[in-house]
């Protein structure tokens, strides 16, 4: 739709939002690597995965990398009781020394549509916080929250800090329509309440990315160097009684993803009986 030597907008028509936010990460870091900082927005695109896996595409090539991606509406604003923005991750990768990197991936409202469903089909109870119902009171109802959220009857997930103002959930609410305004906004894309899934099809999202040398604030080798003492300050950080140790965003998951890579990924019972029936259906036997 639109190119200039540092930007880039396009119309995704559709399309797998995985193969193209790929293709589109690599120009920007391309784009970047010749002028410094590079961006883009793309519109009428579908779910991308990890926001964290195009930061840390950046991160390799010694880059600051930022993404952003607008989902359904799922999130209730402070004070409301209709969904109007979604779940709306943001990720920012850094990186540190011998391939370490700070990976901040996290979503604007206080949990993930994923995560209910996983309470969903385990029969849990919400924790409380989490989400209201259509009269915009707290829920613990999994079921009925997803129901309410596909049909948009009211209700929804709560932003990142919770109900009304004593957690300052208002907070989250600005950084979910922020994400709406980098994603939607610039690429000309759905934004919003607009933004929702139907029985027959998923929402047609927008994304942003964005790549930034390390070298336009200092030589790469010595902003990684420090990097990696703020990281290590933090792992170091005397733990809270009771708690094990202190992590920084993204070590949990750089090393499950390590652990997995020599065991296997953990699956539930639920999940792998899911898996199995699925593959009696087309003729493919269970690994293990």
């Amino acid at each position: 739709m639109r190119e200039t030597p540092i930007s880039l907008v396009l119309d995704a028509r559709g399309a797998m939002g995985l193969s193209l936010s790929k293709v589109t990460m690599a120009k920007v870091i391309d784009k970047a690597e010749t002028v410094g900082a590079a961006f883009a927005s793309i519109r009428n695109s579908n779910h991308f995965g990890i926001a964290g896996y195009y930061t840390e595409m950046a991160a390799r090539r010694d880059m600051i990398g930022i993404c952003m991606t607008n989902t359904a509406a799922l999130g209730v604003p402070t004070f409301g009781r209709h969904a109007m923005f979604g779940t709306n991750p943001i990720a920012v990768s850094v990186p540190a020394l011998a391939g370490g990197m700070f990976t901040l991936d996290m979503a604007t409202t206080c949990v993930t549509r994923g995560k209910i469903e996983v309470y969903d089909r385990e029969g849990k109870t919400l924790p409380s916080g989490w989400a209201v119902d259509t009269k915009g009171k707290g829920t613990t109802d999994a079921h009925g929250l997803l129901e309410d959220m596909l049909f948009q009857r009211g209700g929804g997930l709560l932003p990142l800090g919770g109900e009304g103002e004593e957690f300052s959930g208002y907070k989250g609410y600005g950084l979910a329509v922020l994400v709406d305004i980098m994603t939607a906004v610039t690429s000309g894309g759905v934004f919003g309440r607009s933004v929702m899934d139907s029985e027959a099809t998923s929402a047609r999202v927008c994304h942003f990315f964005c790549a930034i040398r390390l070298d336009l604030f200092r030589e790469p080798e010595e902003l990684k160097s420090d990097m990696s003492r703020l990281l290590a300050e933090l792992v170091n950080a005397e733990p809270a009684e009771g708690c094990e140790r202190v992590y920084y965003a993204g070590l949990k998951e750089h090393e499950a993803e390590a652990l997995s890579a020599k065991i296997g990924v953990p699956l539930s019972a639920k999940i792998a009986a899911q898996l199995r029936q699925i593959g009696q259906g087309l003729g493919i036997a269970f690994p293990g």
